[in-house]
């Protein structure tokens, strides 16, 4: 009880509730859009776009597949309408949900907020999800590779967000219960967002699928924040050779 008394403190410490709100939403409005234009720029190896990316990946059909494409402009009017001031307004945009992914860990781990000079960790992080994302299909076949990759990645979020403040050691924790309950959240979705999507279009057409994306924004913060809080919580009542707090 001591453990799951100190993880839901930790929790309320870091207004979890509001925390995983604002990373949905800035997920939503800020590196969704960046996320579209990647996949209309980065040529795939299947040809796909990102809104047939994402009904292959919450395996939705009929209606609900054709309003998620309505909502998502097809890859040919990205590509057009693309600029280098947009990319950049894009990314600036999106350098929000670092920044608030960012608070999120240093209040987990009991850091002092970096602020500005926090920037360039959020361009490395931006940097190394174009990486995964890059990766990705390559490896999409094996589980067990996947899920190492998607271990990484979340270990070297925190790493690059806290600005290297904490050794890589102490963030195992968090890192493994984000890629287990990212794991847990992608087969739930796999159930859940199917019928969100088709009963929010049938209720209220295109704008029904952003709705449905956004609640899935919002419970993956959830996620985020969860994950982050009670690995901190866990790494410090196990004691790891050798993980001691880095230099600034």
């Amino acid at each position: 009880m001591g453990l799951l008394r100190a993880c839901i403190l930790r929790f309320a410490d870091v207004q979890g509730v509001d925390r995983a709100m604002a990373l949905g939403a800035q997920g939503f409005s800020a590196l969704l859009p960046l996320l579209i234009v990647y996949g209309a720029v980065v040529p795939q190896r299947d040809g796909r776009d990102f809104a047939d990316r994402l009904i292959d990946r919450f395996d939705l059909h009929g209606a609900a597949a054709l309003s998620l494409r309505q909502a998502i402009a097809p890859q040919g009017e990205v590509t057009q309408s693309i600029s280098v001031f947009g990319v950049v307004l894009l990314v600036i945009a999106a350098l929000a949900f670092t920044r608030a992914l960012q608070r999120l860990y240093e209040g987990a781990f009991g850091l002092p907020a970096l602020g500005m000079r926090g920037t360039k960790y959020g361009l490395q992080w931006l940097l190394a999800l174009v990486v995964l994302l890059t990766v990705r299909p390559f490896v999409s076949g094996s589980v067990v590779v996947a899920l190492a990759l998607g271990a990484g990645f979340w270990l070297l979020t925190p790493v690059l967000l806290l600005g290297r403040r904490v050794a890589w050691r102490r963030l195992v924790p968090s890192a493994v219960f984000t890629t287990l309950l990212m794991s847990g959240l992608g087969v739930v979705s796999a159930i859940w967002v199917p019928r969100s999507v088709a009963s929010s279009a049938e209720d209220f057409g295109a704008i029904g699928v952003a709705f449905a994306i956004l609640g899935w924004l919002v419970a993956a913060g959830f996620v985020l924040v969860a994950s982050a809080t009670v690995g901190a919580v866990v790494q410090e009542r196990v004691t790891v050779p050798g993980a001691g707090r880095s230099a600034p």
